[in-house]
């Protein structure tokens, strides 16, 4: 029965994905029924090496939406949105650089003031203070789709309270460890934009994944951002569900992240990402079922996504029921092999490439048992508040 427990929010999950995504995506939107005045803002620590492309990518999205006017009242004055970058605890040359590349800089150093939550809060002030009503989040590692702000300001537009675009990882050209990345990617890509996708066409709320989300000012002031744990998307996405707030889809814009390195990066980067994560859910589980037991069904559905365990995880948790003589316990393995099936299979065509991405699959074994090794690390941060750093990365050209 524990095993169940265990499993079966991550396999409910699946199946909302898998049943969402076979219904057409909805549009994000038609842009003009309230005026938006979108500015980005990017978290950065220590990002002097990859902030410029980040930038730049942001500058030119920008400059595709002023001129085509998304999120913007007929009447109004044209608005041109702006770049913040908040170097947040910085040792290196981040403020520069950004301003170099357009953005305005911002500089905070407050050994008290730590996490990214913190950041997020000093760029939305004062983005706010040069007349923005709406605020992007993307990370400072990453690059946008050139209608990425267009898209986003159009579901503002439309009414939409917060947003989350597609956020995928950029997939490696090369290198010796390129059928595991490719893996990797793939498994990105289900949980950051199959299984929001699926979310969205059910009714229920996509959630937030901290790249790649909007959020507007009056939002904001219902809902403040007061979430300072490492997976701080995910502590205020609970926060907005328990509060009746849907997280719109946006399906035609994206932001990628790079892949960071295998070894002692990837480890330490997913250890802290599984650690923070369940730290989160213990917090989360009496907010939303108490929001679920007064009629807010989205909450059992956000109940379900927090206390997901990766699916390599919950693999091996199916392969334990095998191992009891009970029928009952057999057949809902069986049940839940099928729903990983159908959303393997669903996260391979949303990459362009299914075939090779399927091929990939041939790397899940070894996936598995790398993340059984790192279970005493994942263990260990779930004791402890994790601290927002930087994962190393290869530097990226501007």
């Amino acid at each position: 029965m524990a095993i169940v427990l265990l499993a079966a929010p991550l396999f409910i999950d699946l199946a909302i994905a898998t049943a969402g995504n076979l219904l057409r995506p909805r549009a994000s939107g038609t842009a003009g029924q309230r005026g938006i005045r979108l500015a980005v803002v990017i978290p950065a620590h220590d990002e002097a090496a990859m902030i410029a492309r980040t930038v730049r990518s942001l500058i030119a999205a920008g400059c595709a939406a002023h001129h085509a006017g998304a999120g913007r009242d007929a009447n109004a004055e044209p608005w041109q949105p702006p770049v913040f970058v908040v170097a947040h605890n910085c040792s290196d040359a981040t403020a520069t650089v950004a301003e170099a590349a357009g953005a305005r800089a911002l500089v905070l150093n407050n050994p008290r003031l730590r996490g990214k939550g913190a950041a997020l809060r000093f760029g939305f002030q004062a983005a706010q203070a040069t007349g923005a009503n709406a605020f992007l989040v993307v990370d400072a590692d990453s690059i946008a789709s050139p209608n990425l702000i267009s898209a986003t300001g159009s579901a503002l537009a439309s009414g939409a309270e917060v947003t989350q675009c597609r956020y995928e990882l950029e997939k490696p050209a090369s290198g010796p460890f390129k059928g595991l990345a490719r893996l990797r990617v793939m498994a990105f890509r289900g949980i950051n934009v199959l299984r929001a996708r699926g979310r969205a066409g059910l009714g229920f709320s996509a959630g937030i994944f901290g790249n790649g989300f909007a959020v507007t000012a009056a939002t904001l002031d219902r809902v403040p951002f007061a979430a300072d744990s490492i997976c701080e998307d995910i502590e205020y996405h609970v926060k907005l569900v328990c509060a009746g707030v849907r997280v719109r889809w946006v399906e035609e814009a994206s932001v990628w992240a790079p892949l960071s390195p295998p070894g002692t990066a990837q480890a330490t980067q997913e250890a802290r990402w599984e650690g923070g994560r369940f730290h989160v859910a213990t917090r989360a589980v009496g907010p939303l079922v108490s929001a679920g037991l007064r009629g807010n069904w989205r909450a059992w559905g956000a109940l379900m996504e927090t206390w997901s365990l990766p699916l390599s995880r919950g693999l091996v948790a199916l392969l334990l029921t095998l191992l009891l003589p009970l029928h009952w316990l057999h057949v809902f393995a069986l049940v839940c092999a099928l729903i990983a099936c159908l959303y393997v299979l669903q996260s391979a065509l949303l990459g362009g490439e299914p075939a090779r991405d399927l091929a990939a699959l041939a790397m899940a074994p070894a996936h598995i048992a790398w993340k059984l090794l790192i279970t005493p690390l994942v263990l260990r941060q779930t004791r402890k508040r994790a601290e927002w750093a930087r994962t190393r990365r290869e530097a990226q050209q501007p």
